[in-house]
Order: structure tokens, then C-alpha cells, then sequence
């Protein structure tokens, strides 16, 4: 017998408590579990009907779904934190903005230049690693969704994000450093 789309729909809601439990024992942060599960409920309801033709058991699909959909969550996280200081006080930095006083062709033109750098900076990268940037970073996939698309094994999809993200941090944080001086 197999699962039809509604019946998987049907399975999430009943499931929903037990998968969030399942990542929150996993992960150690409720939030982050019932984030994980909406997330994954998200997928579910934008993935093709046909997708469920061949299945069998909706529950080990779905803390499947969840649980690797949490490890790129969770990866994500941590090259963020790496990356930005979540301490900073943002509202000196908008205080600082404000007291330059820009007006708005400047802004205007300083968006224009910072976008051109952007795009040169991803223009720039390998090819492999601009493809998995790209997919990942600005279509929002996950690395398995990225990996299919690409026809690549998923630790080829985090080898190449990482090293677009070593190549295109400095530069990008280089570039924000210019046009807050």
C-alpha cells in the first residue's frame, strides 16, 4: 500500500508532537525542534504528489526529513555564529549609519557598488563552488536537495559551500568595513 500526499499530510499532523520530541532529544532546544518540524511540514506540502507514490511508512520518512533537515539547520547556525558577532550592539551601528547621513541617491549608489561587489565575489568562486552557493545560499535548498540537483554526494555539496564561504566571507565583511568607514 502506498502513501498518498494527503495521507502523509495527515500523518505529520498526527506525528507532530513525536517529531518534535525526536529532535528536540537530538538537539536539546524545543524551539529549534518545533522550528525543524514547521520547516519540514513546509516541505512536505510543496514536494509533488508522486513523490509519496512509492512509500510504505510515513513516520520514518518524516523523522528522516526532520532529522537531516535540522543537521543543515543546526550547520547553518554554526557558520553563522562563526562568522557574526550576535554581542554586537546593532543599534550603535544604526546610530553611526544615521549620524552620516546619507541621502538617498549616495545610498542609492553605495547599494548599487556593494551589490557589484557581491556579484563579482560569487563570479569569481570555482564553478562547483559557485553552483552549490548559489542553489544553497540564494534558492534556499538544502545540501540533499543541492546534492540531487547536482548530481554530487552531500559531503561534496558541504566541501564546496564551505570553501565559497572561506572565499567570500573576508571579502564581503572587507567590503562592509569600507563603506562603514
Amino acid at each position: 500500500m502506498t502513501i498518498p500526499q494527503q495521507q502523509m499530510i495527515n500523518a505529520l499532523v498526527v506525528h507532530h508532537d513525536e517529531l518534535v520530541n525526536y529532535i528536540h532529544r537530538r538537539f536539546g532546544n524545543r524551539n529549534f525542534a518545533i522550528e525543524v518540524v514547521q520547516e519540514t511540514c513546509l516541505r512536505i506540502l510543496t514536494k509533488k504528489r508522486d513523490d509519496f507514490n512509492s512509500l510504505h511508512a510515513a513516520l520514518p520518512l518524516l523523522k528522516h526529513i526532520s532529522l537531516q533537515l535540522a543537521i543543515d539547520l543546526y550547520r547553518r547556525d554554526q557558520v553563522r555564529r562563526q562568522y557574526i558577532d550576535e554581542d554586537l550592539d546593532w543599534s550603535e551601528q544604526v546610530e553611526i549609519v544615521a549620524e552620516q547621513r546619507l541621502t538617498l541617491p549616495e545610498l542609492s549608489l553605495a547599494k548599487q557598488q556593494y551589490q557589484h561587489i557581491v556579484v563579482q565575489a560569487i563570479h569569481a568562486l570555482p564553478e562547483a563552488c559557485q553552483e552549490v552557493f548559489i542553489l544553497t545560499q540564494l534558492y534556499h535548498l538544502t545540501q540533499h536537495e543541492a546534492a540531487a540537483e547536482l548530481g554530487i554526494s552531500r559531503a561534496m555539496i558541504n566541501k564546496h559551500l564551505n570553501r565559497a564561504l572561506q572565499l567570500l566571507v573576508p571579502i564581503l565583511f572587507q567590503q562592509q568595513d569600507h563603506i562603514a568607514s
